[in-house]
């Protein structure tokens, strides 16, 4: 659309906008007014007496939909000469006249005027109220993005096939998943708007295509099950085929390393110098000298500690990721040894993916090692050659030997932000062999020229957004969205973010201790959600603020 687009036209549906539609216009004003003409001409010849009828003989709606026609025309009339202010001023008309629209809605039994719902269809003045809850959330205001999970589901129940049923029910579904968060991915601009039904709605998929591959192996497995009684030669094709299956499979699946402990690296015989395995004599330094302490030793392994615990600790320094941490701990659950699956924690700048990696590695009891990816645009993470004057072992043999561990964490942060030139190769190819479980498990380091089993190493990366990742590199990941921190979660984020600042500066309760309820308000009042990054400073200048005291 362009803003030379007709305002008298046929505007898309409610249901239409849920369902993924762009407003008439591209933006909030247009959509509105074009609506507004549409649904009651009379407004445009100024007739109140007939537009008074239309509503059921409720003045005071009248006044309402007057006052928002003419906040739509004041912007339309505008048009080159429209500046921030005058769009501002105009959200927040939209979002008075809105909240008045509501109230009376609410009220509709002691009111004059009626609205019914006739064969599942809403009145106009329902419509225009769903409307403008749309059309505030796509303009970021937080009360009515609150408001859209309900709504969507008062359209998703009624949806029928071909009649945006998929993306109904994916926008509510997505929704109820993600308790309502959301993340604005917006560049503010005159008619800037956001989608923020995309995320819940890409979320709904995943659920709604894991639910149909659920379905399709039940369905299989009951075609596999009716073949059986069938006479020969057929079932015993089925038989021999899926004997083959469970049979590659066993052969796939090696098994995992007793919690007694691993041996890493069997030997630096082969290296050159004087030092045995297991010392570490030589006069210089040399990699034979360097890995000689883990060399042929069985490292021990980090046993799994109470997980309950660590969902407890967990969950009350991320409140609005207790969901993502339960699921992370579940596979941990039952090992001999933890070993996080492999996962990548997408989500915006200052949602506190780097420090939930760390945080889990902390509390299951592994050596985290942080490597920062965005600085980094060769292949070192491999490890290079001892034929260059900088040859080192890899990121998590290093990691290893530094933890006298062979279970440890490998945070790989701001992955997206890697190099992508491949004239010394790229970081994220050399994940692809450090992150393959057979690969890892035989692992040939360039530096040590010989195998390495880092088959109990845990990677976590994190990433703002994965669209330029390699999907080669995303297959070898679960990728899991981090939600945006809410203001709810205020008094739990402050107290961990103080608790943080007492470890810096090592200091106890006594001398930080945690904010007081005037801080806490002093600090809602400049987040509202969203960074923590943010917090964090909001956080630290009320603390400091104390020794500073009040202003002379």
């Amino acid at each position: 659309m362009t803003k030379n687009a007709p305002a008298f036209g046929v505007p898309p549906t409610l249901r239409q906008l849920l369902s993924g539609v762009a407003p008439y216009g591209g933006s909030a004003h247009r959509d509105l007014y074009c609506y507004l003409a549409y649904t009651w001409s009379s407004l445009i010849v100024q007739d109140r007496k007939t537009l008074c009828e239309d509503v059921g003989g409720s003045w005071a709606m009248v006044y309402l939909l007057i006052a928002l026609w003419k906040s739509c025309a004041r912007l339309m009339d505008r048009k080159e000469d429209a500046k921030r202010h005058d769009y501002e001023v105009f959200q927040q008309r939209l979002a008075a006249v809105w909240l008045e629209l509501g109230r009376l809605l609410d009220k509709r039994p002691v009111e004059d005027f009626e609205v019914d719902w006739h064969a599942g269809v809403s009145s106009p003045l329902d419509e225009l109220n769903g409307r403008m809850t749309h059309l505030l959330a796509m303009l970021g205001d937080p009360v009515a993005i609150d408001a859209m999970p309900d709504l969507l589901w008062l359209y998703a129940r009624r949806a029928q096939p071909g009649d945006g049923f998929v993306e109904l029910h994916a926008a509510a579904i997505g929704a109820e998943l993600d308790d309502g968060s959301y993340r604005l991915h917006w560049t503010r601009g005159y008619d800037g708007l956001v989608d923020v039904l995309a995320q819940w709605r890409e979320r709904g998929m995943e659920a709604i295509a894991t639910a149909a591959a659920l379905t399709r192996g039940q369905i299989r497995d009951a075609v596999v099950e009716a073949m059986q009684a069938r006479p020969e030669p057929v079932a015993m094709l089925a038989k021999i085929r899926k004997e083959a299956a469970v049979a590659a499979d066993a052969e796939r699946a090696a098994p995992e390393p007793s919690c007694s402990g691993l041996v890493v690296l069997a030997s630096v015989g082969h290296l050159p110098g004087n030092a045995k395995d297991g010392e570490a004599k030589a006069s210089s330094p040399n990699p034979r000298a360097e890995f000689a302490p883990i060399a042929g030793k069985r490292l021990p392994l980090v046993p799994v500690p109470d997980l309950a615990r660590v969902q407890r600790v967990l969950a009350g320094e991320f409140p609005d990721a207790a969901g993502i941490v339960a699921s992370i701990l579940a596979p941990v659950a039952g090992r001999p040894y933890v070993r996080l699956p492999r996962l990548l924690l997408r989500g915006g700048p200052g949602t506190g993916k780097s420090r939930l990696a760390r945080r889990l590695g902390e509390e299951l009891g592994l050596a985290v090692t942080v490597y920062g990816c965005g600085s980094v645009a060769d292949g070192s993470v491999i490890g290079t050659s001892r034929m260059w004057g900088t040859g080192r072992a890899s990121v998590p043999l290093q990691a290893i030997r530094r933890a006298g561990s062979a279970s440890v964490l490998v945070v790989l942060d701001e992955i997206s932000r890697a190099g992508t030139r491949a004239d010394n190769g790229k970081l994220t190819d050399g994940i692809l062999a450090l992150a393959e479980p057979e690969t890892a498990r035989v692992y040939h380091d360039p530096y040590l020229e010989c195998a390495t089993d880092l088959s109990a190493v845990s990677y976590i990366a994190t990433a703002n957004d994965t669209s330029g990742l390699d999907p080669a590199l995303l297959s070898r990941f679960r990728v899991i969205d981090m939600p945006a921190p809410t203001v709810a979660s205020l008094p739990v984020l402050a107290r961990s973010l103080v608790a943080e600042l007492r470890r810096e500066r090592g200091l106890d309760d006594r001398w930080l201790p945690d904010l007081t309820p005037e801080e806490l308000d002093l600090v809602g009042e400049h987040w509202r959600g969203g960074s923590v990054r943010t917090l964090q400073a909001l956080v630290e200048c009320a603390v400091d603020g104390r020794l500073v005291g009040p202003a002379n």
